[in-house]
């Protein structure tokens, strides 16, 4: 079970990256282990599924085909994956990003930190890169990134997705072992039909191992205009559930530091130093969630009281700040004792249920990572659906 620790926001480098592709400047990538750019070799989709229909005519599903379907994979590169974030592209295909990923025992490396799936209908494509390896390179130096949170964002000069995700350095121990070092952007230009192709990626924030600090990028969602970045912070080691914060940017002018803006309990200010806590610890939120606009309104889904809870939750707001009417969703048994975790429920509103209730799915694993490569689908995410606040 990811047990992360939380980070302050680079939000001047933040900002230049989101708003260089938001508004459609370039930027080089950065030099160093911290920056990776597209190689010659092009990504593709395999299988290539066939294009999305128009909005509206996508396919209307329930919980257990897509439980069959997820069940039923057999994908080369994406044999299981966990946290699986998800963003609806303007033609109608659906990425998925993980972290931690599975593949087939013929494949090298067998594990890769990151992968992507792309969906059209009940199509499912991988997205293979030159090598073979993870779609968000590793660093020189073996750290490696686990995608949080991910947004869509058309433009008239082209469609992107914004991926941010936790630089991570693997200990020496099982999979549980592991040391979080801050937060990253990785920026995938995305044409109707193909796969999505990395820009560019940054860091956000600086390398460090701070226990008390916001982790900006947990959630991310676009409305009206404004980029809203959430982040979690741990207030101790010793708390049930994790702190969040809201922060903004005008998606017309993401690049410039000014326009950034935190809320700090009763306004919006550019002082990060004044961010407020929107929703408390007690009773809280995981470290990774998902923060969606339905009908109108914020919705936060995660597991309530962060790692240690047991209870989906959807937390509502006719604001981005709240105040927050909660709502419990369903009880998962995320507390197996036979050895399997159950962690991070995010939201997937993309996807339209039949019943027209909000689509979930519940990372899965196992603490046995022999057991893992025996039998991959004990590590594949499985969906379930709770009441639309």
């Amino acid at each position: 079970m990811r047990r992360p620790t939380p980070l302050r926001l680079g939000v001047a480098v933040l900002a230049a990256v989101l708003g260089a592709v938001l508004v459609g400047c370039s930027t080089a990538p950065s030099s160093g282990p911290a920056g990776a750019s597209a190689g010659s070799a092009r990504p593709r989709l395999t299988p290539a599924c066939p294009r999305a229909t128009p909005t509206g005519r996508q396919p209307v599903v329930t919980v257990a085909q897509l439980n069959t379907i997820v069940a039923g994979l057999d994908l080369p590169l994406w044999q299981a994956g966990d946290i699986g974030a998800s963003a609806r592209l303007p033609d109608d295909r659906i990425v998925w990003v993980f972290g931690d990923t599975v593949r087939d025992d013929g494949v090298t490396p067998r594990i890769v930190a990151n992968s992507m799936l792309v969906t059209s209908g009940l199509c499912t494509s991988q997205v293979e890169v030159a090598g073979q390896g993870p779609v968000i390179p590793d660093r020189a130096d073996g750290v490696v990134h686990w995608p949080m949170s991910v947004v869509s964002v058309a433009r008239p000069e082209g469609d992107v997705l914004v991926v941010i995700s936790a630089r991570i350095r693997r200990g020496a121990g099982d999979g549980l072992d592991f040391t979080y070092l801050g937060s990253s952007a990785t920026i995938f230009d995305v044409a109707p039909g193909a796969a999505p192709t990395l820009r560019q990626q940054l860091d956000i924030t600086p390398d460090s191992t701070a226990p008390d600090q916001v982790n900006w990028g947990s959630a991310m969602t676009v409305r009206a205009g404004w980029l809203y970045v959430y982040g979690t912070r741990l207030p101790s080691k010793d708390s049930f559930g994790r702190a969040l914060y809201a922060a903004r940017a005008p998606i017309a002018d993401a690049r410039d530091r000014a326009t950034w803006q935190f809320w700090d309990g009763s306004a919006w200010v550019g002082e990060q130093s004044r961010a407020a806590v929107i929703l408390p610890a007690r009773g809280g939120v995981s470290q990774t969630l998902s923060v969606d606009v339905l009908d109108g309104h914020f919705v936060i889904v995660s597991k309530r009281d962060g790692d240690l809870g047991n209870t989906v939750y959807a937390w509502s707001s006719d604001s981005p700040t709240g105040p927050w009417s909660a709502q419990r969703g369903t009880r998962a048994d995320f507390q197996d004792p036979s050895g399997q975790l159950k962690y991070a429920p995010l939201a997937h509103p993309g996807i339209a249920l039949a019943d027209g209730r909000l689509l979930i799915s519940i990372s899965r694993n196992t603490t046995d990572f022999s057991r893992l490569l025996t039998d991959p689908s004990l590590g594949r995410p499985v969906f379930a659906e709770i009441d639309r606040p």
